[in-house]
């Protein structure tokens, strides 16, 4: 297979990865808004380790310590998300007054 055929499957791989990540990120805000509801921390460890434990059980034995780098920097994303959103949708102090 040519060099260029590769790329073009990586690229339509890209597509899908960016859709997903975006479905992704919609319900990142949507446990966000639970959260500030809620007064749930974002930072969730225990759920957190549960995922990589998940994640690093599907996949080949190979691919572990990649697929639990990327996931580790999925989290850390999310929970700026996350924290953005709550802090976005919290009433400002001085507004009060």
């Amino acid at each position: 297979m040519e060099l260029n055929e590769l790329r073009s499957q990586i690229d339509a791989i890209d597509k899908q990865l960016i859709e997903l990540f975006a479905k992704r990120m919609d319900v990142c805000e949507s446990i966000a808004e639970y959260k500030r509801q809620n007064g749930i921390e974002v930072y969730d460890q225990k759920r957190e380790n549960a995922v990589l434990d998940k994640v690093a059980s599907l996949c080949d034995q190979k691919l572990v310590e990649p697929t639990v780098e990327l996931y580790r920097a999925i989290f850390a994303i999310s929970r700026d998300y996350q924290t953005k959103n709550i802090n976005e949708k919290r009433p400002d102090p001085e507004e009060e007054v």
